[in-house]
Protein backbone atom coordinates (compact mmCIF):
# COMPACT_ATOMS: atom_id res chain seq x y z
CA UNK A 1 0.00 0.00 0.00
CA UNK A 2 1.27 3.40 -1.17
CA UNK A 3 1.88 6.04 2.31
CA UNK A 4 0.09 8.90 1.29
CA UNK A 5 2.13 12.21 0.05
CA UNK A 6 1.43 15.61 -1.46
CA UNK A 7 -2.00 15.50 0.73
CA UNK A 8 -2.67 19.46 1.87
CA UNK A 9 -5.97 19.35 3.77
CA UNK A 10 -7.08 22.32 5.70
CA UNK A 11 -10.19 22.13 7.88
CA UNK A 12 -12.65 24.67 9.13
CA UNK A 13 -15.18 23.79 12.38
CA UNK A 14 -18.32 22.39 11.22
CA UNK A 15 -17.31 21.05 7.79
CA UNK A 16 -18.18 17.55 6.84
CA UNK A 17 -14.95 16.15 4.44
CA UNK A 18 -15.20 12.39 2.99
CA UNK A 19 -12.04 11.32 1.76
CA UNK A 20 -13.01 9.14 -1.17
CA UNK A 21 -11.36 5.87 -3.07
CA UNK A 22 -10.95 2.15 -2.92
CA UNK A 23 -9.42 -0.02 -0.66
CA UNK A 24 -5.80 0.49 -0.52
CA UNK A 25 -5.94 4.22 -1.49
CA UNK A 26 -4.34 5.69 1.47
CA UNK A 27 -7.64 6.72 3.48
CA UNK A 28 -7.03 5.04 6.81
CA UNK A 29 -3.02 6.03 6.55
CA UNK A 30 -4.19 9.66 5.75
CA UNK A 31 -6.77 9.62 9.22
CA UNK A 32 -4.23 7.95 11.19
CA UNK A 33 -1.90 10.93 10.39
CA UNK A 34 -4.58 13.78 10.88
CA UNK A 35 -5.48 12.14 14.40
CA UNK A 36 -1.65 11.52 15.26
CA UNK A 37 -2.06 7.87 15.63
CA UNK A 38 0.87 7.60 12.63
CA UNK A 39 3.97 9.95 12.73
CA UNK A 40 4.54 11.93 9.32
CA UNK A 41 8.38 11.53 7.54
CA UNK A 42 7.30 15.09 6.31
CA UNK A 43 5.21 17.92 6.18
CA UNK A 44 3.52 19.72 9.11
CA UNK A 45 0.43 18.34 11.19
CA UNK A 46 -1.68 21.56 12.82
CA UNK A 47 -5.12 19.61 13.99
CA UNK A 48 -7.42 21.54 16.45
CA UNK A 49 -5.24 24.28 16.15
CA UNK A 50 -2.22 22.24 17.83
CA UNK A 51 1.49 21.74 16.29
CA UNK A 52 2.28 18.41 16.48
CA UNK A 53 4.90 17.93 13.87
CA UNK A 54 7.23 20.00 10.88
CA UNK A 55 9.34 22.81 11.67
CA UNK A 56 11.11 21.24 14.29
CA UNK A 57 8.43 20.28 16.02
CA UNK A 58 8.28 16.23 17.80
CA UNK A 59 5.75 16.15 20.60
CA UNK A 60 6.51 12.80 23.22
CA UNK A 61 3.78 10.04 22.70
CA UNK A 62 2.68 11.40 26.00
CA UNK A 63 1.76 14.89 24.78
CA UNK A 64 0.35 13.93 21.97
CA UNK A 65 -1.89 11.17 23.68
CA UNK A 66 -3.50 14.38 25.98
CA UNK A 67 -3.93 16.44 23.25
CA UNK A 68 -5.65 13.58 21.49
CA UNK A 69 -7.86 12.51 24.35
CA UNK A 70 -9.39 16.60 24.66
CA UNK A 71 -9.51 17.51 20.61
CA UNK A 72 -10.18 14.40 18.70
CA UNK A 73 -12.65 11.72 18.61
CA UNK A 74 -12.17 8.66 16.73
CA UNK A 75 -15.25 6.03 15.48
CA UNK A 76 -14.46 3.05 13.45
CA UNK A 77 -16.25 0.04 11.41
CA UNK A 78 -15.97 -2.79 14.13
CA UNK A 79 -17.32 0.07 16.86
CA UNK A 80 -14.36 -1.27 19.40
CA UNK A 81 -16.71 -1.73 21.99
CA UNK A 82 -16.10 -3.64 24.87
CA UNK A 83 -18.29 -6.49 25.88
CA UNK A 84 -18.13 -6.92 29.44
CA UNK A 85 -19.06 -2.97 29.99
CA UNK A 86 -22.27 -1.38 30.14
CA UNK A 87 -23.36 0.98 27.15
CA UNK A 88 -22.99 3.71 29.48
CA UNK A 89 -19.44 2.36 30.95
CA UNK A 90 -18.36 2.09 27.32
CA UNK A 91 -19.34 5.48 26.58
CA UNK A 92 -17.71 6.94 29.71
CA UNK A 93 -14.32 5.25 28.82
CA UNK A 94 -13.03 8.07 27.46
CA UNK A 95 -13.85 10.33 30.31
CA UNK A 96 -12.23 7.71 33.11
CA UNK A 97 -8.79 7.68 30.88
CA UNK A 98 -8.90 11.57 31.38
CA UNK A 99 -9.48 11.32 35.08
CA UNK A 100 -12.92 12.57 34.97
CA UNK A 101 -16.85 11.44 35.62
CA UNK A 102 -19.62 13.20 34.45
CA UNK A 103 -22.73 10.85 34.00
CA UNK A 104 -24.40 13.55 33.34
CA UNK A 105 -23.15 14.32 29.96
CA UNK A 106 -23.08 10.38 29.13
CA UNK A 107 -26.72 9.95 29.43
CA UNK A 108 -27.31 13.53 27.12
CA UNK A 109 -24.83 11.90 24.47
CA UNK A 110 -26.62 8.23 24.54
CA UNK A 111 -29.78 9.88 24.22
CA UNK A 112 -28.80 11.87 21.56
CA UNK A 113 -27.92 9.48 19.53
CA UNK A 114 -30.67 7.12 20.45
CA UNK A 115 -29.96 4.47 22.72
CA UNK A 116 -30.98 6.61 25.89
CA UNK A 117 -32.95 3.16 26.66
CA UNK A 118 -29.75 0.83 26.73
CA UNK A 119 -27.39 2.48 28.93
CA UNK A 120 -27.66 -0.51 31.40
CA UNK A 121 -27.76 -3.09 28.25
CA UNK A 122 -24.70 -4.75 27.33
CA UNK A 123 -23.56 -4.45 23.68
CA UNK A 124 -24.05 -8.39 23.26
CA UNK A 125 -28.00 -6.57 23.26
CA UNK A 126 -27.25 -4.21 20.48
CA UNK A 127 -27.53 -4.23 16.45
CA UNK A 128 -24.97 -3.15 14.52
CA UNK A 129 -26.66 0.30 14.21
CA UNK A 130 -27.44 0.62 17.97
CA UNK A 131 -23.55 -0.23 18.55
CA UNK A 132 -22.08 2.22 16.38
CA UNK A 133 -24.32 5.13 17.93
CA UNK A 134 -22.47 4.01 20.87
CA UNK A 135 -19.34 4.51 19.47
CA UNK A 136 -20.11 8.34 18.15
CA UNK A 137 -20.98 8.60 21.91
CA UNK A 138 -18.02 7.89 23.26
CA UNK A 139 -15.96 9.49 20.53
CA UNK A 140 -18.46 12.80 21.35
CA UNK A 141 -17.96 12.35 25.50
CA UNK A 142 -14.69 14.55 25.84
CA UNK A 143 -16.29 17.40 23.57
CA UNK A 144 -13.90 16.95 20.76
CA UNK A 145 -13.38 19.83 18.18
CA UNK A 146 -12.68 16.81 15.75
CA UNK A 147 -14.49 14.03 14.67
CA UNK A 148 -12.60 10.86 12.64
CA UNK A 149 -14.03 7.92 10.93
CA UNK A 150 -13.21 5.58 9.09
CA UNK A 151 -15.62 3.47 7.16
CA UNK A 152 -18.42 4.02 9.68
CA UNK A 153 -21.03 2.98 8.12
CA UNK A 154 -19.38 -0.16 6.16
CA UNK A 155 -21.18 -2.67 8.36
CA UNK A 156 -24.72 -1.38 8.36
CA UNK A 157 -27.73 -1.57 6.83
CA UNK A 158 -28.95 1.45 4.40
CA UNK A 159 -31.65 2.65 7.47
CA UNK A 160 -29.02 2.33 10.08
CA UNK A 161 -26.29 4.12 7.79
CA UNK A 162 -28.86 6.95 6.99
CA UNK A 163 -29.02 7.37 10.73
CA UNK A 164 -25.86 8.01 11.41
CA UNK A 165 -25.18 10.48 8.62
CA UNK A 166 -27.92 12.38 10.41
CA UNK A 167 -26.11 12.07 13.36
CA UNK A 168 -23.31 13.61 11.72
CA UNK A 169 -25.10 16.26 9.92
CA UNK A 170 -26.13 17.52 13.45
CA UNK A 171 -22.80 17.57 14.95
CA UNK A 172 -21.63 20.20 12.16
CA UNK A 173 -24.25 22.01 13.75
CA UNK A 174 -22.27 22.37 16.39
CA UNK A 175 -18.92 23.30 15.13
CA UNK A 176 -17.47 19.82 15.33
CA UNK A 177 -14.92 18.82 12.34
CA UNK A 178 -15.75 15.75 10.35
CA UNK A 179 -13.37 13.73 8.65
CA UNK A 180 -14.97 10.42 7.33
CA UNK A 181 -13.05 7.93 5.08
CA UNK A 182 -15.29 5.84 2.71
CA UNK A 183 -15.70 3.95 -0.67
CA UNK A 184 -19.39 4.63 -0.63
CA UNK A 185 -19.92 6.95 -3.25
CA UNK A 186 -23.73 7.60 -2.00
CA UNK A 187 -22.49 8.63 1.27
CA UNK A 188 -19.83 10.53 -0.27
CA UNK A 189 -22.84 12.65 -2.12
CA UNK A 190 -23.92 13.93 1.51
CA UNK A 191 -21.23 15.71 2.69
CA UNK A 192 -19.76 19.40 2.52
CA UNK A 193 -17.03 18.73 0.25
CA UNK A 194 -15.15 15.55 -1.08
CA UNK A 195 -10.56 14.30 -1.14
CA UNK A 196 -10.44 11.88 -3.31
CA UNK A 197 -7.38 9.76 -2.92
CA UNK A 198 -5.23 7.51 -5.48
CA UNK A 199 -2.22 5.66 -5.04
CA UNK A 200 -1.84 7.71 -1.73
CA UNK A 201 -2.11 11.05 -3.19
CA UNK A 202 -4.90 13.76 -3.40
CA UNK A 203 -6.48 13.91 -7.58
CA UNK A 204 -8.97 15.84 -9.22
CA UNK A 205 -12.59 14.72 -8.27
CA UNK A 206 -15.38 14.79 -10.73
CA UNK A 207 -17.83 14.38 -7.84
CA UNK A 208 -17.64 17.77 -6.52
CA UNK A 209 -18.49 19.16 -9.81
CA UNK A 210 -21.50 16.83 -9.89
CA UNK A 211 -22.38 18.00 -6.41
CA UNK A 212 -22.46 21.45 -7.44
Amino acid sequence: MPAPREIDLVLTGGEFVVLLGPSGAGKTTTLNLIGWLDRPTGGRLVPAGNQVYGEGVHLSESSLDALRRRHIGFVFSDFYLLPTLTIAENVALPLLFAGRKDPQRVRELCERVGVKGKLKALPSALDGGEMQRVAIARALVNEPKLLLADEPTGRLERKSRDAIVGIFKELKQDGVAIVLATHDLELAARCDRLVELRDGSCVPSSWNQRRQ
